[in-house]
Order: structure tokens, then sequence, then C-alpha cells
């Protein structure tokens, strides 16, 4: 292949993939605008739905990185290890870091308000869906170029009294509690369990909708016609990004190929 088609290609390709990514997330959007969101108190049991609303909590957490209180965090930490470019039998040539998922450790629940209803949430990894930066820290400055072992970890919160949103198959509260009783590993803070144990004997608080497990599928630090709007937002951004670059690269490649 010439030198001068390899630059061309390589826009091009990485136009198609941002269009590509940018459909996807369209089509994300759109989808999510077809799921109901109603007041938590009309919800129905077990049917997939939006809730959205006020987070609360009657027992804090402190955040791993920034000490915060906070509801709910989500911590990720990563290893910097080394590799040596090339053979392996290689005696010479280069060394390069790259940061390794080492863990990944969910803390808190919280209850969502919304005027009409409340509703229990406890996220897990795999549904936060953030738009804040996350904040890190990173032990990489102690440690001498290239030396393996350096750690760095992030985390994301959940403060008191922000919005959230909120999508999942909500189950009764006895159906968490149970859930929470085989599955020892959930980090829920003390005064939040305590106050679930009392929730658990009123009779009123039986069909409390609770997203929890597999049963919660995404958890946002937005209201949810925040968060639809900037899926919908960043869509539209990497489509036209997207149609841009691949415009430029197939140009340059036609101006190329002449």
């Amino acid at each position: 292949m010439k030198d001068n088609l390899i630059l061309p290609l390589l826009g091009f390709a990485a136009g198609l993939v941002m269009l590509v990514l940018g459909i996807i997330k369209r089509g994300r959007a759109r989808s999510y605008k077809d799921i109901p969101c109603g007041g938590i108190g009309s919800q129905a049991g077990g049917a997939r739905q939006f809730i959205t609303g006020k987070a609360h909590s009657p027992a804090l957490v402190s955040s791993p990185v920034t000490k915060t209180a906070c509801l709910f965090y989500l911590e990720t930490t990563d290893r910097k290890e080394r590799e040596r470019i090339g053979t392996a039998s290689s005696s010479q040539g280069e060394w390069r870091s790259r940061w390794v998922r080492e863990s990944t450790n969910a803390n808190g629940g919280f209850f969502v308000r919304d005027g009409s209803g409340t509703a229990l949430v406890v996220p897990v990894p795999e549904s936060v869906d953030f738009r804040k930066p996350a904040a890190t820290e990173s032990n990489d400055s102690l440690l001498p170029d290239n030396t393996s072992g350096a750690i760095r970890k992030s985390e994301l919160i959940i403060a008191e009294d922000e919005d959230v949103a909120v999508l999942g198959r909500p189950q009764s509260l006895g159906e968490f509690m149970q859930y929470l009783r085989q599955n020892t590993d959930i980090c829920v803070p003390s005064g939040l369990l305590t106050e679930l144990a009392r929730l658990e004997n009123d009779p009123g608080s039986s069909g409390m909708p609770c997203f929890f497990g597999p049963g919660v599928e995404k958890v946002a630090d937005q209201s949810y016609g925040d968060y639809i709007t900037g899926i919908a937002s960043s869509a539209s951004l990497l489509l036209q990004i997207g149609i841009v670059i691949a415009a430029i690269g197939a140009g340059a490649l036609i101006y190329a190929l002449k």
C-alpha cells in the first residue's frame, strides 16, 4: 500500500466508526423514548420501565477517592503493567505501560421519590451511566518511570437529593430482601439495612418497587428528560463529526489515487 494512502484510509475508517456509533446511540435514544416513565406510585411491578426523581437515603457512605459523603459510589481500581514491545526472546527493545482493570466495587443504595411514591434502587456496576466526570487519584508519580505496580483509583457518586433516572424491571421489597440475604457480597450501609428491615415488617411498604441485581439496567445521574436528551444530542454530534471526517478521508483518498 502506498504511504500516501494510509492517512486517508485511517480518516475514512475513523469517520465510519463514528457514524456507526452515532447510529447506535440514536437508536438507543429512540428505543428509550418508547419505554414508559410515569409516577413511581403507579408503576407496574415486573414491567420494563423508567422512574425519575430525587435520591435520598437515611445512611451515607464515604467515597474512596474524595471522601465525600454520598448515597452510592462506584469505585474502579486499575494497575499499571509493563510489557516489552517485540519478541519475548529479544534482549533489547522498548517497554510500554498500560492500565489494566483490577477491580470494580459498588457500594450503597438509595430511595427515589417523585411525589407519587418511593422506589428502592441498588445499582450494580454494569448499570451505572453517569454524566459527571470521575474523580481519580494515582500513586504513579511516586514510582520510577515504567515501574509496574502503580495504582489508579476512580470514583463516581450519587449525592443526597440528586436527580436520577433509573431503567429496569422492579420487584417487591420482599424479593429484594431475599436477594440480599442470598448475595452477601452486596455492599449496603447498615443504616439503610435497618430502614429496610423496618419497611419489610410494614404491610404498606410491601409493594414498593425495588430495582436491583439483574432487574436494574441503567442508573443515570440526571432526570429522565435530561438523560434522553443527552443521549440524542451525543448521537447527533457523533453523526455530524463522522460525516465530516469520512468525507474528508474519502476526498483525500480519491485525490491520492489520481
